[in-house]
Order: structure tokens, then C-alpha cells, then sequence
């Protein structure tokens, strides 16, 4: 059912189905399969990782503001340089979103491909 095989009760129970557009970042200007990696395939010598359900989902956001909010604030320095639009449908898996960062996490179904995902309006970020 599930793109990797994810920790008991992964993912939560409140996780749901959605149609939305979302942001996420990307490293580069024209997106690689690598840039929908969760952390587990990114980090796979990182045992933490493993352990942790929110680590084998997606990450995207409700606005571009609060992308670029989530790569100001990260300490990681390979993040992404670049945001994009792109669509979460039901047949790509399910999510939890935290309203106070505007973060969806997205456990991919086993079924959804990479390269389905419909990608517009990239853009490269402005550090200032």
C-alpha cells in the first residue's frame, strides 16, 4: 500500500486523502526524481530517521510564504533553492497538515510514481 515500509501506526490515524495545490522546494530548477525523496531514502545511513513516521513522508506547504518561512528557518543548507507548485491528488497518498506552519506531511501510496507529479510556476527563491 505504502511507497516504503513505514513504522507501526504510520501513517497517523488522522492522516486524509486530498486535492490541493502545494508548494514544495527543490533543489534545482528543473526537478529531479530525488527531489520527492522523503528523509529515509535521502538519509538511509541515519537510524533516527527509521524510526520516525513523519521522516518517510513528503513535505509541501499551503502557500509559497510558508515554504520559504520552513527554508529560512531550516539549519540544513541543501534544502532547496528553488519552489515550485505542484498538485497532491488522492491517488498520491495521504497527509496530515500542521496549521501553525502551514506544513502537509504526505506518506506516498505504493502505486504513485514520482514523475506523475504535475510541477508549474518554478521559480528560484530570493534570499533577501
Amino acid at each position: 500500500m505504502w511507497k516504503e515500509k513505514l513504522p507501526k501506526n504510520c501513517p497517523p490515524e488522522n492522516a486524509f486523502e486530498m486535492e490541493k495545490t502545494v508548494f514544495r522546494l527543490l533543489t534545482g530548477k528543473y526537478p529531479q526524481e530525488k527531489d520527492f525523496y522523503n528523509y529515509v531514502k535521502l538519509f538511509p545511513n541515519n537510524s533516527r530517521y527509521k524510526k520516525m513516521c513523519k521522516a518517510y513522508s513528503l513535505s509541501s506547504f499551503d502557500t509559497k510564504e510558508n515554504a520559504i518561512n520552513a527554508k529560512k528557518k531550516s539549519k540544513r543548507n541543501d534544502i532547496g533553492n528553488y519552489i515550485c507548485e505542484m498538485q497532491i491528488t488522492k491517488e498520491v497518498g495521504r497527509n496530515v497538515f500542521s496549521k501553525k506552519t502551514g506544513h502537509f506531511s504526505t506518506w506516498i501510496y505504493s502505486s504513485w510514481e514520482y514523475s506523475n507529479f504535475a510541477i508549474n510556476n518554478i521559480e528560484q527563491i530570493d534570499e533577501n
